[in-house]
C-alpha cells in the first residue's frame, strides 16, 4: 500500500477515536461506541483501543518486506539496483547489502551470466516527510 493513503486512513481512524458523536444527531449514533469488547472474564478491550491498534498496524505493517527494490537496465549488461527501506520498521538495518547481492545474483541467473561485478554502491538517508534509508548501486554482468 502506498504510504499516503495509509496516512490518510490513520488520520481518519485517529479522528474517529476522538469523536463520541456528531453534533445534531442523537447520542446513540456514535462513530466509535464508548463500550468494551469482553473477550474473557479478565480481558476486555475498548473499541477505541481496537481502532488505535488497527491504526498502528497499518503504519508499521510488520508483514511487509523491509526493503523495496527497483531495478533498471542501463546498458546491455549493466543494471542499477535501488533499495528503499520502509518508513516505519521493526528492524532490518543490516539487510541492505545482502538484499542488494541477492538481486544481483538473481540478475545473473535470469540473464545467463557467469557472475557480476559491483561498479558502484552508495547508501544514504532520504529526508522526505519521514526520513528513510536508501541505497543504490550499479552491477555489470559478466559472461
Amino acid at each position: 500500500m502506498h504510504p499516503l493513503p495509509r496516512f490518510i486512513l490513520v488520520g481518519l481512524l485517529a479522528a474517529v477515536c476522538g469523536c463520541t458523536g456528531i453534533d445534531g444527531l442523537p447520542s446513540s449514533n456514535v462513530l466509535v461506541p464508548n463500550e468494551t469488547l469482553n473477550i474473557s472474564k479478565s480481558l476486555s478491550l475498548s473499541f477505541e483501543s481496537i481502532a488505535a491498534g488497527a491504526a498502528i498496524y497499518l503504519i508499521v505493517d510488520p508483514l511487509a518486506p523491509n526493503w523495496q527494490i527497483e531495478q533498471s537496465k542501463l546498458g546491455e549488461d549493466r543494471y542499477r539496483i535501488a533499495l528503499r527501506k520502509k518508513r516505519f520498521n521493526t528492524g532490518g538495518d543490516g539487510e541492505v547489502m545482502p538484499a542488494f547481492y541477492r538481486r544481483a545474483e538473481q540478475l545473473v541467473r535470469d540473464n545467463g551470466a557467469a557472475r557480476y561485478r559491483v561498479i558502484e554502491f552508495t547508501e544514504g538517508i532520504d529526508s522526505g516527510f519521514v526520513a528513510q534509508r536508501v541505497a543504490q548501486g550499479v552491477v555489470e554482468l559478466q559472461r
